[in-house]
């Protein structure tokens, strides 16, 4: 009998133990986030910033919370995305078997401008066969949007968090 109440009583102090430390790291601030809107400002008017996305959001189907490290890197004259596709093919023309959303580009044209409630969208154009545009929404707490137009395929949306460049 005080075999079985032993192991309870470790059991029960063990999850204790654990519940404590996941809400005392919840209260942590990720150091991946920038520490200034200035430095996430900066890092946006240089083309040197990180996008990691959180959730992709399919035209048809529901939301998914996407682990792995899905990411879109911005350095000046390279974009490289990495990140999952759910959709459709629309057309089979001009459509390969890989994921579109993994590539890296050189020939893109991106423009910048100042939301008036803050933050900043960025759109980057054709920088691959399979993706007409994307567009960022990125907001002054480093939260982020990201909208991606397909060439032959349903078009995805994807949130995260969008950090300077390291």
């Amino acid at each position: 009998m005080k075999r079985i109440k032993n192991k309870q009583l470790t059991l029960l102090a063990s999850c204790f133990l654990m519940l404590v430390f996941f809400i005392t790291s919840s209260f942590v601030r990720p150091s991946s986030l920038p520490d200034t809107q200035d430095e996430l400002a900066q890092a946006i008017n240089n083309d040197r910033w990180d996008f990691t996305a959180d959730y992709a959001h399919p035209v048809s189907g529901q939301r998914r919370y996407i682990t792995g490290g899905y990411y879109v890197q911005c350095r000046k004259d390279t974009l490289i995305v990495s990140l999952p596709y759910y959709g459709r093919l629309n057309s089979a023309a001009g459509a390969t078997n890989d994921n579109p959303l993994d590539f890296k580009s050189t020939d893109f044209k991106l423009t910048k401008e100042v939301r008036k409630k803050g933050g900043w969208v960025v759109t980057i154009n054709n920088p691959h066969s399979e993706v007409r545009s994307m567009s960022f929404t990125f907001f002054d707490n480093g939260n982020a949007q990201a909208n991606f137009i397909m060439t032959n395929r349903t078009g995805i949306d994807f949130s995260g968090k969008v950090v300077p460049a390291k």
